[in-house]
């Protein structure tokens, strides 16, 4: 395993939770590395594989990145020479006017070619109770892309499951590119937990001793308070930049700051935060 794939693969292996994901990443992993030794051996493909992946799970569970890690990755392999990211949603492909859909969505797709495309909440594309609705255009177009550039695209949609779910099956074209679903399961409190003090890590805070019961505690109570609406990472990411707040306005009555006291999130300051959540 070369150092830049290795490197693409402890990143994900390191992001809090996630367990099926991982697995499933590994395992597809293990066959791209097998299936390129058998070509370098002159034995051809294991068997015929598509790299075109549906991501399905809830708001905040680490699809986006991980998609952008898989680019990396596919691009170490040498199957695809960019492995640059292009992010879209239906915005950016569908317009009011008809035939001019297709149009908008081949210059998206245009920017993908060498790369991975990244249709986020790709379901919205589909509304079959709208007649006039010009979602259609663009996922002809999108299928026609990918069977034109089938060496030189890989397609990552993703979105709710059960909307995943119906979106592909609805469509013939979907249903014959689009055979690996991974599942992004929610992130539980201890998974928020371990989030929180990554968010601190990487912004360079530090976290008082005493708070970390309150930090744990915050983290159930956030799944509690968001219910139905719960965004897993989002929420807790929201969470973290409030206490950042209530910490800045709890050290603006503070002279002669130190640096330590710039760093450090007291078991006040997340109380006061998870006190006022919503």
């Amino acid at each position: 395993m070369n150092e830049d794939l290795e490197k693409n693969l402890n990143e994900i292996n390191k992001l809090p939770g996630l367990k099926k994901v991982k697995e499933e990443v590994k395992n597809l992993l293990a066959f791209l590395q097998n299936s390129k030794e058998r070509k370098e051996q002159g034995l051809g493909d294991a068997m015929p594989l598509t790299y075109h992946l549906i991501f399905s799970g809830n708001p905040g569970t680490g699809k986006t990145t991980v998609a952008r890690l898989l680019a990396n990755i596919y691009r170490d392999l040498g199957i695809i020479s960019g492995g640059k990211l292009i992010e879209v949603t239906r915005s950016d492909l569908v317009v009011a006017e008809k035939g001019k859909t297709a149009e908008r969505a081949a210059e998206k797709f245009n920017q993908a070619i060498d790369n991975v495309l990244f249709i986020d909440e790709a379901y919205t594309l589909s509304n079959k109770n709208d007649p006039n609705d010009n979602g259609q255009e663009a996922i002809d177009e999108l299928l026609k892309y990918m069977e034109d550039y089938r060496d030189r695209l890989i397609v990552i949609v993703a979105g709710y499951e059960s909307n995943m779910k119906e979106f592909i099956s609805s469509n013939a074209g979907l249903v014959s590119r689009f055979k690996r679903n991974i599942i992004f399961e929610n992130y539980n409190d201890l998974e928020l937990y371990q989030i929180f003090y990554k968010l601190c890590r990487d912004n360079k805070y530090m976290i008082a001793n005493d708070a970390s019961t309150s930090i744990k505690n915050s983290c159930n109570k956030i799944i509690e308070i968001t219910g139905d609406r719960y965004s897993n990472a989002r929420d807790l990411r929201r969470f973290f930049e409030n206490c950042i707040q209530i910490q800045s306005v709890r050290l603006n009555k503070k002279e002669n700051k130190t640096k330590l006291d710039l760093m450090m999130i007291k078991k006040e300051d997340i109380e006061n935060t998870i006190n006022n959540f919503s």
